[in-house]
């Protein structure tokens, strides 16, 4: 890789975790280059969420090795501050409003603007004022990945 050329945005080699007698995730090794969408597809338990949760830092592999930006997950807020994740429950306040969860970005994110998921929920017909709790569960998810989506942020 020349120095000009971005990190990979997460690359796995023989990466597994291991719960008590139970593989979560085993041999995994791949590479996603920065700019692309991937889908992690697989059945019930094959260890998709698993990884997403090594590739934030919120769980340490067993084994193998894994870095994601070019840096081993470490689950701090300066690195998280770079990835957007969303795990399979949307996780968002009932009681808040639309508005309410991107000013709270702000704080939890401090390159965060608000701007760009504004303009995303607004694009897509999502009412700012109404309650998260009121919203249909596919509305939810794009309040979520608005929320987590890099270009929601500045500097981005």
């Amino acid at each position: 890789m020349s120095a000009t050329s971005p990190a990979p945005a997460l690359v796995a080699e023989g990466l597994g975790k291991r719960y008590g007698r139970v593989w979560g995730l085993r041999d995994c090794s791949l590479t996603i280059p920065v700019g692309r969408v991937v889908g992690l597809v697989g059945a019930n338990g094959a260890g998709k969420t698993t990884l997403l949760n090594l590739a934030v830092g919120l769980l340490a592999p067993t084994t193998g090795s894994l870095r994601v930006l070019g840096e081993v997950p470490s689950g701090t807020a300066e690195q998280l501050a770079r990835i957007g994740f969303v795990g399979q429950a949307a996780p968002l306040y009932d009681t808040m409003t639309v508005a309410d969860h991107v000013r709270f970005g702000r704080s939890l994110n401090p390159r965060w603007n608000g701007n760009g998921a504004r303009r995303r929920l607004e694009g897509l017909g999502i009412d700012l004022a109404r309650k998260t709790g009121q919203l249909s569960g596919g509305q939810r998810a794009q309040v979520a990945l608005a929320l987590a989506n890099r270009t929601s942020w500045s500097g981005a």
